[in-house]
């Protein structure tokens, strides 16, 4: 079982845009969908699939010569040899899904982001998970993106001085949408120690499974002293960005179009202001890595399986911006009042 060719059987519950649906662009950039992920993998195989709609279902495990086909997502693991569970349902199921999961004979558990709607919950499920000693994992996929671990690691040697601020800018909708950009915060900036948060209540919020979903602005004091501010708003939902802008002592990274480029800028002697330094850019890095960062996360939770080892992004690490949504909830309704990060046990 521990050999690494041992091929791992996958089953997907959720058979929609996360399971393969968003790949249909032909335009992206990127892999985002889990089918298209795994199909790129000769050590995983997909044995079955679930979907609650029977003709989302039949067309999906059709399309990826899925033998074992369910609408009782029960009955699926109750009756598979599954190695690998794959919720890609929508968030307000997600809980239900991972607590059946973690009480089976599965290994590792990849969820959708968000884990859960409520830190309460996501923190229950990553005790359980624990307890049951199996793999809990959740996609936020640019943590296994390598271009963001480039410049996290130019940060974190340095590259730019002591990091003083941060403003980053993403589209609306702060579970759905906005919550790649606070766990990127969590990421790059570290442990929040407040939040003063605003939510939008101009733009229209995103409606998912009847359920609304606004954007926001927020203001974020690091432990280690650096502040950032997180703009996710947007007129319209077709309003997509994500970009970081980053200060420091010496210099400063800005990371535009998502992960097309970054930009490092360093202080040198003004032209125009005798005695002064300026910001000047220095070095543009496109990204012309091949690799898939999707298919980076699966790999890790192979290599997880094979030898043992630390996720690079765990379950427990997921749970940072769910509270970070929470703190910008909670300032928002107390007149925007800086919300103090509790106390974690």
């Amino acid at each position: 079982m521990s050999g690494l060719s041992h091929v791992r059987n996958v089953a997907i519950v959720g058979c929609g845009n996360a399971a393969d649906g968003l790949d249909d662009d032909q335009s992206r950039r990127h892999i985002y969908s889990h089918a298209t992920a795994i199909s790129k993998l000769d050590q995983l195989n997909i044995t079955a699939c679930c979907d609650i709609d029977p003709t989302r279902m039949e067309r999906f495990a059709d399309k990826w010569d899925i033998s074992g086909r369910y609408t009782d997502y029960q009955k699926m693991v109750d009756e598979e040899k599954i190695d690998i569970l794959v919720i890609a349902t929508p968030t307000v199921a997600h809980y239900d899904n991972v607590l059946t999961a973690l009480s089976k004979e599965i290994e590792a558990v990849f969820c959708e982001k968000p884990l859960t709607y409520t830190l309460k919950e996501g923190e229950g499920l990553v005790k359980k998970a624990a307890e049951a000693g199996k793999l809990l994992f959740v996609n936020y996929m640019r943590r296994w993106d390598s271009f963001y671990a480039e410049c996290n690691g130019l940060l974190k040697g340095g590259r730019i001085g002591s990091v003083q601020t941060i403003v980053a800018y993403v589209d609306t909708a702060l579970y759905m949408n906005s919550i790649h950009m606070l766990d990127m915060i969590l990421f790059l900036a570290g442990e929040v120690i407040s939040c003063t948060g605003f939510l939008d209540m101009v733009g229209e919020p995103r409606v998912v499974h009847e359920r609304e979903d606004r954007g926001g602005v927020a203001l974020f004091y690091h432990k280690n002293g650096i502040i950032s501010f997180v703009k996710a708003t947007g007129e319209t939902q077709r309003a997509h960005c994500f970009e970081v802008d980053i200060q420091g002592t010496k210099g400063r990274l800005r990371i535009l179009d998502d992960d097309i480029r970054y930009e490092l800028y360093e202080f040198k002697e003004s032209p125009q202001h005798a005695g002064l330094d300026e910001l000047h850019l220095v070095h543009t890095e496109y990204n012309r890595n091949k690799q898939e960062r999707v298919v980076d996360a699966y790999r890790d939770i192979v290599d997880c399986l094979n030898t043992g080892k630390d996720p690079v992004f765990s379950g427990k690490d997921s749970l940072g911006s769910i509270e970070l949504v929470e703190m910008i909830y909670k300032s928002d309704s107390q007149s925007h009042f800086p919300i103090s990060r509790r106390a974690q046990t």
